[in-house]
C-alpha cells in the first residue's frame, strides 16, 4: 500500500471497487462530489456490491479522509474525459456530499490539504501541476455509452459535479477556492 507523506488519512477502508494499476502517469487531481446526504451512508456505499464508482479519498463532513483505495492505482472515478485516461492521469478525490448542499468548510480544508501534499509528493506546484486541479464537470464529456445523441458525443456536461446543481449557481465545491488554499499553504 502506497502512503503519501503529509496527506493525513484518518481511515483505510479500501473499497470492493475495481483498482487497476496505472495506464497512465499521474498528473492531476479531479475533485467530486459523491451525491451522498450521510457520512455513514457514504462511507457504506462504497463496500456495497452494487457500487461501481470509486475515488482514491472521500471526504467527511467533518474533514476526516478516508481513503477507499491505494493511491497507487486507478479507480473508476473519471469515466470518459476530454483527458485520455482521466482515471489513471487524475487521483478521485470526493467530499462526502450532494448537488445541493455545500461542501464544509472542514472538507475544504481538507481537500486542500490532501492536493498540497500529492502537489509536494511529485514535486509539482500549482502552477506545475501538468493536468491541474479540475473538476468532474470540466472533464466528462458524453459518448456513445452515454447517449445515443450523436450531437453530444465528445461534448462536456456529461457530469455537474463538483459545481453542483443549486439555484443560486454557488458551487459546492469551488475549484478556485481550493485552488486559492493551496496556494496559500505553498
Amino acid at each position: 500500500m502506497t502512503s503519501i507523506p503529509g496527506l493525513v488519512v484518518d481511515e483505510r477502508r479500501h473499497s470492493h471497487v475495481l483498482q487497476a494499476p496505472l495506464a497512465a502517469p499521474r498528473g492531476g487531481i479531479m475533485l467530486h462530489y459523491d451525491d451522498s446526504s450521510r457520512d455513514d451512508w457514504a462511507v457504506e456505499w462504497f463496500s456495497d456490491p452494487r457500487c461501481t464508482n470509486g475515488y482514491t479519498w472521500l471526504v467527511l463532513d467533518d474533514g476526516r479522509v478516508v481513503e477507499l483505495a491505494d493511491p497507487a492505482h486507478r479507480t473508476p472515478h473519471a469515466g470518459a474525459c476530454k483527458t485520455p485516461l482521466a482515471n489513471s492521469v487524475f487521483y478521485g478525490v470526493a467530499a462526502a456530499t450532494n448537488g445541493l448542499v455545500l461542501a464544509t468548510d472542514p472538507q475544504l480544508a481538507s481537500i486542500a490539504a490532501t492536493c498540497v501534499a500529492l502537489l509536494r509528493h511529485h514535486g509539482w506546484t500549482p502552477e506545475t501541476i501538468p493536468h491541474g486541479i479540475v473538476g468532474h464537470d470540466e472533464q466528462a464529456v458524453w459518448t456513445p455509452a452515454y447517449t445515443p445523441r450523436r450531437a453530444l458525443w465528445g461534448t462536456l456536461g456529461r457530469k455537474v459535479d463538483p459545481t453542483g446543481q443549486r439555484l443560486d449557481r454557488q458551487p459546492i465545491i469551488g475549484v478556485n477556492d481550493v485552488q486559492r488554499r493551496i496556494a496559500a499553504s505553498f
